[in-house]
């Protein structure tokens, strides 16, 4: 039975935060609501020290929150594998590793990105037969009932709840962030996102919408798009830029224990990628997904693919297409900002409905108890 507790996740850093972020949030909560042993292996500690400031980006092997973190390097040393080994985004494991997987009868789930696509359903949970002999399975995240769902903490709708209910929670939390409190009804956005064109028409519409608007813009790729409307030496963490309605405040980026709140605090979240879009999922709130992009174009049928099976109201997936063209259409952009009363009530049911799907860590864990 101790044995059977240990698992072990092998994380690849490709680009951006993405892979670490949801391999050290399966890693988390593994340990903390399941009492599993987990060793996470990383390439990049750099990538995980901005999401756990808290972690030392300089030693080998290190302790953070009860979970063993060992830096995965060329020179990889012998360790007995786990009973239970997350290949996470189809990463190539350690040949030595992957040879005493085989001789230690080890279970191998290859761990692969979200998506909602039609042909996921039928190879989730699927073997893939290896030469060598060692036990592998597919496992897709997803929406679908017959997919792998999203990570969830169990107390995350609660903590989301209570501290939307107390105004004084967001100004402590504000404050301990170093962000200003928006101002009073006004609508509020936060901006996370790849690189984009299109952002500095989006800024200036929202400064000349009917309402303040209060727009929060972490530090990072998508913030340099903004020098089309301001000037560079203006763009500085810790600036508050106003034009007309429009209030941009420059944030830092936020280690990852701390992305949620700034989800909650705002009406609308852009966001980038896959663990921020399933935190923007749980947030109940309207969002606009900026999707990695693909040279040959196959990221927009996932986009179109998710739309879909979320059932996205008409104008919000429109925004979601526009931002992703690096297009803007200004009359659909007030549509949204209109109707965010309906859109935000549309969110939070979506999150309540989708929370009836076991969370993907449960489903990991009854997939290996079945095997």
């Amino acid at each position: 039975m101790k044995t059977a507790q240990q698992w072990h996740i092998f994380c690849t850093v490709v680009d951006n935060f993405g892979d670490i972020g949801t391999t050290w949030r399966l890693a988390q909560q593994l340990h903390s609501e399941h009492q599993r042993d987990v060793t996470l292996f990383v390439d990049d500690l750099a990538a995980l020290g901005v999401l756990v400031p808290e972690s030392d980006i300089y030693t080998s092997q290190q302790t953070l929150h009860g979970i063993t973190v060992i830096h995965w390097t060329d020179d990889f040393l012998e360790i007995k594998p786990a009973p239970i080994v997350i290949e996470a985004f189809a990463c190539t494991l350690p040949n030595s590793y992957r040879g005493a997987m085989v001789q230690n009868g080890s279970i191998c789930i290859n761990l692969d990105y979200f998506s909602c696509e039609d042909w996921v359903a039928g190879c989730h949970q699927l073997p893939s037969y290896q030469s060598d002999g060692l036990k592998k399975w597919f496992f897709f995240p997803g929406i679908a009932s017959q997919t792998g769902g999203l990570l969830r903490e169990q107390s995350l709708f609660a903590d989301r709840d209570h501290f939307c209910k107390h105004p004084s929670l967001r100004q402590q939390w504000c404050q301990d962030w170093k962000t200003p409190l928006p101002q009073t009804n006004s609508i509020k956005l936060s901006l996370f996102g790849y690189e984009n064109t299109v952002l500095p028409e989006l800024l200036a519409s929202l400064s000349q919408h009917a309402t303040p608007v209060d727009v929060y813009l972490p530090e990072g790729k998508l913030r340099q798009s903004a020098s089309g409307l301001f000037a560079d030496a203006s763009l500085t963490t810790g600036n508050t830029l106003t034009l007309g309605q429009l209030r941009l405040h420059l944030i830092p980026f936020l280690p990852q224990a701390e992305f949620d709140k700034l989800l909650w605090l705002c009406d609308l979240n852009f966001v980038r990628g896959e663990e921020s879009l399933a935190r923007a999922i749980w947030a109940g709130k309207p969002f606009v997904w900026h999707i990695y992009p693909t040279e040959d174009g196959a990221h927009w049928h996932k986009l179109n693919a998710f739309i879909t099976t979320y059932n996205m109201p008409d104008s919000l997936a429109q925004l979601n297409r526009d931002w992703n063209q690096q297009q803007l259409d200004i009359k659909n952009l007030q549509s949204c900002l209109f109707g965010l009363p309906l859109l935000s009530r549309f969110c939070h049911q979506k999150a309540k409905d989708l929370s009836q799907q076991q969370d993907l860590c449960q489903q990991l864990i009854d997939f290996v108890q079945s095997r």
